[in-house]
């Protein structure tokens, strides 16, 4: 490291003073983005300036990259909570390099660099040489650049870590960057924002293709639907139309995918699997190189359209989906892990809801799975249109103009939800204008543009959602009462994470959507299972991601959660050792001993220190308690 310091110091030297700088000193990512830096005619000694685009210009690319944004903010909170240090960002970019929404802490916010890396500023290598957003946008791979690596020496103080997100068609569709104060190299940070950046290439691949069927496939079944998972998305001829990079490495011997027919690609014809499929069966089939995959089929509308289209020409009415059955239910929950009863008996009736157009309301605790449920609500209702989620948090004072367009001509959202669904979080956030405004459109099905009054129809399947009741929103003052009526047509509470049954399987889906060849013993299970996940499902992901991360083996262990998960109180307050030590005095006295330091240290890795012992001896002695 210190070889490597001292090289880049020389490098540097003669990169300010003479405007050159030794081949071999850098790596060569580095080497080759400065070499482009100095092309495009940049000093290395330049003063920093703000470069971003004016309001316009950046309401413009706010628009356009509208799809990128709202699957991404969902992953900046998350990878966020996941990096939970101080002196950071993270920031979500365009492929014009343009900063589109940043999450950041307040040391680093007050620094320069949380003051240049804004939304609206630009990050391209040709107006700030090398950085992490300009060189992943410049090589469309992940790109770390560390403090003295940036070209201009106003950037030192800052290390930065991008992911390319990829549209699947081969094009870019954004780029999702973590920066921080420190010049230490973070390849935990660093495999965490590539995740993130996979996941949301995957949720912008589904959500862009509703309307072609979309599959899914994997070498092991019971990975399928985990960040890992390959997908391709057909034509109606059965050509790829894209592909994820999960995608292409499973058929990495076969080149040129897109444009490529499925039976070239696998053994068996897709006419003769494509029925089988759209029923939502899992199926067995091989590739041209001889690689066996489990495959699916998304539930998108395309699905269920071919699935219609092949029961009439197979004759076989019987076998048309009936959603209120108990097998079907389960079928269109199929991504998610759902095992708990009661929550199975509270989502059974949405497919029927769905198909009858009623408002569903849909309340739970943050991270209980409320936009996912949104989503099946409306994979279920068979509409054409798309799926459009916005939090009315967001919107403050411009909410009416973001319900019904701007001015300039721009689509508003319920344009946008036009003959497809529009799903409102916290609707009593609107502003009581706005709120007025959604009531009308909602029982009259259309409204006048504000650009030029010409009436626009907008039949759409309305959701809302919310952490509270629309009782409490109407009783504070908050949400319209005729509103309140409108959209309670049916109402679903989703049960927070320490009130679930099937708490194990989901906490095995979460780190095998990490890491497909891992798994958790029971013992950490047990620990998880004791812990009340104040951010449910969000928190639990949150925790799985890291404990994989820093796990030395494949199986997750109760000293993989060291530190991450704290352990419950409750045990500790019991004057009797746990079972294991029962009956034998000197055990128990230590039992208690060890006990009472973890209750007084508050947590474990002190008690460890104070103790002179190990974390999983410690473990064990907590987890025994009956």
């Amino acid at each position: 490291m210190e070889v490597r310091t001292t090289a880049l110091m020389r490098a540097r030297h003669m990169l300010e003073s003479q405007g050159r700088f030794p081949g071999g000193a850098l790596p060569g990512d580095i080497s080759d983005s400065w070499l482009r830096s100095l092309s495009h005619g940049l000093d290395p000694l330049a003063r920093h300036e703000a470069m971003t685009l004016t309001d316009t210009e950046f309401r413009l690319s706010q628009d356009r990259h509208a799809d990128l944004i709202r699957f991404a903010r969902p992953e900046l909170e998350l990878l966020f909570d996941q990096i939970a240090g101080s002196n950071f960002m993270i920031a979500l970019g365009s492929p014009e390099g343009v900063v589109l929404e940043t999450l950041v802490d307040t040391q680093f916010a007050d620094s320069d660099a949380g003051k240049a890396v804004v939304p609206a500023s630009v990050w391209t290598e040709e107006l700030r040489g090398t950085n992490a957003l300009g060189l992943c946008i410049s090589t469309r791979r992940p790109a770390q650049v560390y403090g003295g690596e940036h070209f201009l020496r106003a950037h030192s103080d800052v290390s930065c870590i991008s992911a390319p997100i990829f549209d699947g068609r081969g094009g870019l569709a954004g780029v999702l960057d973590a920066s921080s104060r420190s010049t230490v190299r973070q390849q935990h940070t660093a495999a965490l924002v590539q995740m993130s950046a996979s996941n949301i290439e995957n949720c912008l691949i589904r959500s862009a293709h509703d309307r072609r069927i979309v599959l899914q496939f994997h070498p092991r079944p019971e990975y399928l639907g985990t960040l890992s998972v390959g997908m391709l998305v057909l034509e109606d001829d059965g050509a790829v139309h894209a592909v994820n990079r999960k995608g292409e490495m499973f058929l990495a011997g076969i080149r040129n995918l897109i444009g490529t027919g499925f039976n070239a690609i696998f053994e068996q014809r897709f006419e003769d699997v494509a029925l089988r499929l759209a029923q939502g069966e899992t199926l067995r089939v091989r590739d041209r190189m001889g690689s066996a995959v489990s495959m699916r089929c998304v539930a998108n509308r395309a699905s269920f359209a071919l699935a219609v289209r092949l029961f009439s020409a197979a004759n076989l009415p019987q076998a048309r989906p009936t959603p209120s059955h108990p097998p079907e239910t389960r079928n269109l929950f199929r991504d998610v892990v759902i095992e708990d009863e009661e929550l199975i008996r509270r989502l059974r009736p949405l497919p029927k809801v769905a198909t009858t157009g009623t408002p569903i309301f849909i309340m739970g605790e943050t991270g209980t799975g409320k936009e996912i449920t949104a989503r099946l609500a409306h994979a279920a209702s068979g509409r054409s249109g798309p799926f459009v989620a916005v939090d009315a948090r967001t919107l403050g004072a411009e909410a009416e103009a973001a319900l019904l367009g701007r001015p300039n001509g721009a689509k508003g959202l319920l344009e946008q939800a036009a003959s497809g669904t529009l799903c409102i979080d916290e609707v009593s956030w609107l502003p009581h204008p706005a709120q007025a405004t959604l009531l009308q459109v909602l029982d009259h099905g259309s409204f006048r543009h504000p650009a030029d009054g010409r009436e626009i129809r907008c039949p759409l399947f309305f959701i809302s959602t919310s952490v509270s009741s629309l009782t409490e929103a109407v009783a504070s003052g908050r949400l319209l009462p005729a509103l309140r009526f409108r959209i309670e047509g049916f109402s679903i509470q989703l049960p927070p994470l320490r009130d679930r049954s099937d708490m194990d399987a989901l906490a095995r889906r979460f780190v095998r959507a990490q890491d497909d060849r891992a798994d958790i013993d029971a013992d950490a299970l047990y620990l998880l299972g004791r812990h009340d996940w104040p951010g449910n499902l969000h928190e639990l992901r949150s925790v799985i991601a890291q404990a994989v991360l820093r796990a030395s083996g494949l199986c997750l262990t109760v000293e993989d959660f060291g530190g991450l998960v704290p352990v419950a109180a409750e045990p500790l307050a019991h004057a009797a050792a746990c079972p294991q030590c029962a009956g034998v005095p000197w055990k128990e006295s230590q039992c208690r001993s060890i006990r009472d330091t973890v209750r007084q240290s508050g947590g474990i890795a002190q008690a460890a220190r104070t103790l002179g012992i190990s974390r999983t001896t410690i473990y064990k002695h907590l987890l025994a308690q009956a």
